[in-house]
């Protein structure tokens, strides 16, 4: 779990909340009137954020090339079926009904 941080103490002890970071590789959520407004994480989680986010723009984009030549309104339908297949599926997997 992260650590939390108001950001009057990160503002003060900003090369401790660094070296939190650094060398715990522990996430800190910096809070302003206890409300989250950042989020200070190491290097190696940023790249694995921006790994993420690249693999899924991917996946958009294949998306997108498999369906150039489907009209937006059946391409909907198709997502909008998937959907609540999945959502059906995850019911019926977690006991709901």
């Amino acid at each position: 779990m992260a650590k939390r941080m108001s950001a009057k103490t990160a503002r003060n002890s900003f090369s401790d909340l660094l070296g939190i970071v650094y060398y715990s590789k522990e996430a800190v959520i910096v809070e302003k009137r206890g409300r989250p407004v950042a989020a200070v994480i190491s290097m190696e989680d940023y790249a694995q954020l921006l790994d993420a986010r690249e693999e899924r723009l991917k996946v958009f984009d294949e998306i997108r090339a498999m369906n150039q030549d489907v009209a937006p309104e059946e391409a909907q339908e198709d997502a909008d079926r998937e959907i609540a297949a999945l959502r059906s599926e995850t019911s019926i997997r977690s006991g709901k009904d």
